[in-house]
């Protein structure tokens, strides 16, 4: 049997399909910038970047809701500072209005304005961001607490909407979890195990000094001082608590950036092309397919019949 194809002509295809193939190859990583583009180009390198885009994807979704919670927990934090110089302020009012000089009438004055605060400090116990609530624990959604129309010179002059507890688990970039929320009834409306209002309780110690102005008590007035103050250094223990969460979200936000860096070269060495490398293969092995075609072009061409002769 005579082959069609003498033994060199197959062998230069040989070579030649093996040049081109590298010629593709390099041409591929300089236009994709991947150093291979199908997992059987390097199936020792697939399960490597598979678990880094993952990583790269979970880090990302750990990123935003970092973002989310600073906002909120900083929006938290300044409501707190807030309230707790409406509860200074009350204190102030309080020790104008238990002094001697002070008559029915301008101690009825004086109760207008602990009203006004304690008006203000339900509005910072419904704080929003959008629409989130938050001091509403597990129930965001809807405000913590009202004025109580119906009752108002009883405990805190409040009525608590929602008794939602607040149970949410933030996640750092490696998993590790911690909490950035309290609920408005833990914060205003501090409650002994019964159920029944603990001394620090703001709500109540502001609305006991509003009833005991209005009822120009000073006995009454004395005794809210007291209740006041406590209430001021609750409130002082809970802007420590946000502080204490904004120093957890930072550094949680920190890690979680150099964590993005870190998966990134990572990903980057296992399937980026090095396109210095790309570039000279392709010169390279141009410069081959066009010498291989060059020289087979010169060589002899003979045939059966030149062997008849």
């Amino acid at each position: 049997m005579i082959s069609g194809i003498d033994p060199s002509a197959a062998q230069f295809l040989a070579d030649l399909s093996q040049t081109q193939a590298r010629m593709a190859r390099a041409e591929r990583e300089l236009s994709s910038g991947l150093a291979f583009n199908d997992a059987s180009d390097a199936p020792d390198q697939v399960s490597d970047i598979l678990k880094l885009r993952a990583d790269i994807s979970r880090n990302a979704q750990v990123q935003s809701n970092l973002g989310d919670v600073k906002t909120q927990v900083d929006a938290a934090e300044q409501a707190l500072s807030n309230a707790e110089q409406l509860v200074e302020q009350a204190r102030t009012l309080a020790a104008q209005g238990v002094t001697a000089t002070q008559t029915a009438q301008t101690r009825t004055a004086l109760a207008q304005q602990v009203q006004s605060i304690h008006d203000q400090l339900i509005s910072v116990a419904n704080t929003q961001v959008g629409n989130w609530y938050v001091f509403g624990g597990d129930a965001p959604q809807s405000p913590p607490y009202d004025t109580d129309t119906v009752s108002p010179d009883t405990g805190g002059g409040v009525v608590q909407l929602t008794t939602a507890q607040a149970t949410r688990q933030i996640q750092d970039g490696l998993g590790n979890t911690f909490t950035v929320d309290a609920t408005a009834q833990q914060i205003f409306d501090d409650q002994n195990p019964p159920g029944t209002p603990a001394p620090d309780n703001v709500f109540v110690a502001v609305n006991q000094l509003r009833v005991a102005l209005q009822n120009n008590d000073v006995q009454g007035i004395q005794d809210a001082i007291d209740a006041v103050t406590q209430a001021d250094d609750y409130l002082n223990q809970q802007l420590g608590f946000y502080g204490a969460a904004q120093n957890r979200v930072s550094a949680a936000t920190d890690l979680s950036q150099k964590l993005a860096l870190d998966y990134q070269t990572a990903l980057s060495g296992k399937q980026d092309a090095d396109m210095t490398e790309a570039i000279m293969e392709l010169n390279q092995t141009q410069i081959q397919e066009q010498a291989s075609l060059q020289a087979r072009a010169q060589m002899p061409k003979t045939s059966l019949f030149d062997f008849l002769r």
